[in-house]
């Protein structure tokens, strides 16, 4: 070693604070306060063993309970009524002013049909069974629509599209839907309306009225 000058010796400062007493053993310290769930147990009072096997118990039974419970789900709803009704025409009943329908629901829960009328000024509609029908899917149900003719139009009415309008209703709406029909069903239409307006223009009859004519 070298430099200048004789070694003097280290004495400590005696200002220094003193220093920190010795903390107590982390192991000595947790014997007097255990911090395992086995020395816990150890040391509860048997009425606290009881109190904490009733808490998980009860704990375990409510988790089951609820992990087991059906999830409620939406209820499903039928497609819109007029997407699965449908009307057929059948063809003549027992008198020419009547006619006979087929009602058919497609799919879905039942259709009821609350009303049904020929929109024209001069028809009156009635239906046989009456109104509100209800039909289920895949069981079709008949029904007879019965066509008083009110008054003749001038000049004759050209019925070449006649259509019904029904008002309908499932669990998913009501809604009103007209049924536009070709084929047979307009020809037959139109031979009613043209035999009673041409016997309406014959001489009336002893009640004043022309005998073809029905007004109820």
């Amino acid at each position: 070693m070298t430099g200048i000058g004789p070694v003097e010796p280290y004495e400590p400062d005696d200002t220094l604070s003193p220093a920190p007493a010795a903390t107590p053993d982390v192991m000595t310290a947790g014997a007097a306060n255990p911090r395992t769930l086995r020395e816990r147990w150890a040391v509860l009072p048997p009425w606290g063993r009881h109190a904490a096997l009733a808490a998980v118990a009860a704990g375990t039974v409510t988790a089951l309970a609820l992990a087991l419970r059906p999830t409620p789900t939406a209820p499903t709803l039928s497609p819109w009524p007029s997407q699965v009704t449908y009307l057929h025409y059948k063809g003549h009943d027992a008198t020419p002013d009547s006619y006979r329908f087929l009602i058919r629901v497609q799919e879905g829960k039942p259709v009821t049909i609350s009303q049904l009328t020929l929109p024209f000024a001069e028809f009156r509609t009635t239906t046989a069974p009456r109104l509100p029908l209800t039909v289920k899917a895949h069981d079709p149900a008949s029904i007879t629509v019965r066509i008083r003719i009110r008054e003749c139009p001038h000049p004759p009415r050209r019925i070449d599209l006649p259509h019904l309008d029904l008002v309908i209703r499932n669990d998913r709406a009501q809604q009103q839907h007209s049924f536009l029909f070709g084929g047979t069903f307009p020809t037959d239409l139109a031979r009613q309306l043209h035999a009673a307006c041409a016997r309406s223009a014959a001489p009336a009859s002893p009640s004043g009225q022309p005998a073809a004519l029905t007004h109820r």
